[in-house]
């Protein structure tokens, strides 16, 4: 129970009402009332959202994706996060936050001049040479618009829409009040954590809004694949580039799930979806830094044997263990070694001691065993992935953040392959960079520096293990060692406590307004009216609508 909402300002009382009624437009009025955020919209909306939904034909999934992508980029960055969580979402919602798209109008030209005049604190002229007034593309977070340089160069520049940082932050804020709310009003949530679920999504695209951090993963990549000539990743030029800008060298190419403009070229299908999964499996098992967010419209092919990959806000890492893991999950499959794959799934995550592990594999054998039943091209790497995600979120598997998001890229990459060449087989392609790892590993030269970097972890074990101990024992001795106890379970306790002390409070409130009236009216002072003193009158008046209040609110939390 909500007696005031001081941390809520006007702007985003607005706001929220604005979200709250685009859920009601799609049917989900229900999901309002229960998470008892109806309470800030009109009676009238309230009204209309019981007695009809929206949408009704469509399915769920199609509605959140729809009244995701209405209000705005927050939501829309929102649900392609949570299309990487197969560990929370079914496969319906999974397809559709796939499809989001941005579908917003270019923000105005004047808008891209003074954004680029702010940040680099100069007029364009001194800048560029011409800047094309229509942009070429145009999404929730930037736009992006040809120009040539100062010194005759190619490039596109990619520009942030004015305010988007304090509409996202906004948004963010709303949806911690939000989730609160779903945590404690659907008490079930709470397995998913929707609190810190906002809290990781806050930090996610916070980051992307950097666009000096986008800058560093374009030239790391570049870099990466120096020297190969079958990909392009556009030049940053440093000198015009800044946190809201970002400016790279012209890629020019054919989209890459425009077949029918591939055909007319006699450009080969087959070979550029083998070539972008080539390229992407060297990204995962090479660089272990990949490109992580490889929809159509950031892939462009160049040639038959040449493709570019551009945008790149979002980018994975992964670890040398997550490697490894991946490249034996590819030959497990392969050779179809059953306690191989179950043992590495185990490995994946971190298992905890209360975790029945004879279940766990239990569950796993049954799952793979679905697997092994098909020939290998009908096998999806994504699927494997994701039910592997789904049942160690079920034994509570902590999985780490950057294989939800290769899991992602995987799904995309199937998906676009499967247009280009139906009869590809993902699997089989990145077995031939896992054996290449394989060997790698098992070679002299890897075996002799992983025993020099486990020796050198050793080292540095033994060189600062005696003083921490020092450390101990002084603070011991000087009667400074303190042990910080962390109390679990009491946070829906201390919550009641609060809103009882509340409603003490007001109690309270409401009982010294109601003496106080009575003092005036008994000592028949001041003003008057119809006889008896307005002073107390009014005090009376504000006791009884404030004691209405409380009751009826007490009445709507059902505890009483």
């Amino acid at each position: 129970m909500h007696l005031f909402r001081p941390y809520l300002t006007y702007k985003s009382i607005k706001r929220i009402r604005q979200i709250l009624s685009v859920f009601i437009k799609y049917g989900f009025y229900p999901l309002v009332e229960k998470t008892h955020l109806h309470s800030i919209i009109s009676f009238t909306q309230r009204v209309i959202g019981r007695r009809k939904g929206g949408k009704e034909e469509l399915s769920v999934a199609e509605r959140f994706r729809l009244a995701f992508e209405e209000l705005g980029p927050t939501f829309i960055k929102l649900g392609q996060i949570l299309s990487t969580r197969p560990d929370m979402l079914p496969d319906d919602f999974i397809k559709e936050f796939l499809r989001l798209q941005d579908c917003v109008p270019p923000f105005a030209y004047n808008d891209v001049i003074k954004t680029i005049e702010d940040e680099f604190g100069k007029k364009t002229d001194a800048l560029f040479t011409s800047i094309d007034k229509e942009p070429v593309a145009a999404a929730s977070i930037a736009q992006v618009h040809q120009a040539i340089t100062k010194d005759g160069k190619d490039v596109v520049i990619k520009v942030q829409r004015p305010n988007i940082c304090e509409n996202i932050n906004l948004d963010i804020s709303i949806l911690k009040y939000m989730a609160i709310h779903i945590v404690k009003y659907m008490p079930e949530s709470s397995i998913y954590d929707p609190v810190g679920l906002v809290d990781e999504f806050s930090k996610a695209i916070l980051k992307e809004m950097d666009f000096t951090l986008e800058a560093s993963y374009t030239e790391k990549i570049r870099g990466n694949f120096s020297g190969d000539e079958r990909v392009v990743i556009p030049k940053v030029y440093w000198e015009l580039t800044g946190k809201k800008i970002i400016t790279m060298e012209r890629v020019s190419g054919i989209k890459i799930d425009n077949t029918q403009k591939l055909a007319s070229l006699g450009i080969s299908a087959e070979k550029v979806a083998l070539l972008v999964i080539s390229l992407f499996f060297k990204q995962v098992f090479e660089h272990r830094l990949f490109h992580g967010d490889l929809h159509s419209g950031n892939i462009f092919v160049i040639s038959e044997d040449k493709v570019a990959f551009v945008d790149f806000g979002i980018a994975g890492k992964v670890s040398k263990d997550m490697m490894n893991n991946l490249a034996a999950i590819f030959t497990g499959l392969i050779e179809q070694d059953l306690d191989k794959l179950i043992k590495i799934y185990t490995n994946m995550g971190l298992l905890g001691e209360d975790v029945d592990k004879d279940a766990f594999r239990t569950e796993y054998q049954d799952m793979l065993l679905h697997y092994f039943n098909r020939p290998f091209k009908f096998i999806r790497l994504g699927e494997v992935i994701r039910d592997y995600i789904r049942i160690a979120s079920r034994y509570n598997i902590m999985v780490p953040r950057d294989l939800l998001l290769l899991n992602k890229c995987i799904f995309e990459l199937e998906g676009l392959a499967k247009v280009l060449y139906p009869d590809i087989d993902i699997l089989k392609e990145g077995q031939k960079f896992a054996n290449d790892l394989i060997k790698r590993d098992v070679g002299l030269g890897a075996a002799a520096y992983d025993t020099i970097a486990a020796v050198n972890d050793y080292k540095d074990f033994i060189r600062v293990f005696p003083q921490q101990l020092n450390q101990i024992f002084r603070k011991m001795v000087q009667d400074k060692f303190t042990i910080d106890f962390m109390h679990k379970g009491l946070e829906d306790f201390i919550g009641e406590i609060d809103r009882s002390s509340n409603r003490i409070t007001f109690g309270l409130m409401v009982s010294a307004l109601i003496i106080g009236s009575s003092l005036v009216v008994a000592a028949n002072i001041g003003p008057k009216v119809w006889g008896l003193p307005f002073l107390g009158m009014l005090g009376f008046t504000i006791a009884s609508v404030l004691s209405l209040w409380l009751g009826i609110l007490i009445l709507r939390s059902g505890k009483f």
